[in-house]
């Protein structure tokens, strides 16, 4: 899969379509290296113990906590730029 495959499926996953152009460069640079640690993440589950697994889960529930907050955010800001 080619990097911008890579990309385009975070930002479609994560609805990030709408980001300024600044923050989905950002967005697309946090993806390509989550996707690099991706490999990383996939392998630890035949080998790691219960507590590593469920530390695993936690953080990729914050991670998308964490896009789920950027999106409203962006949505907010543009809604008060509008009021202006």
């Amino acid at each position: 899969m080619s990097q911008e495959q890579v990309v385009a499926q975070y930002v479609e996953r994560f609805g990030l379509e709408d980001l300024d152009e600044r923050d989905l460069e950002s967005a697309k640079r946090i993806a390509l290296d989550l996707a690099a640690k991706g490999w990383f993440k996939a392998s630890m589950f035949f080998r790691a113990p219960a507590e590593e697994m469920l530390k695993v889960g936690y953080l990729s529930a914050l991670h998308e906590q964490n896009w789920m907050m950027l999106r409203q955010l962006t949505r907010l800001n543009r809604n008060l730029e509008t009021l202006k």
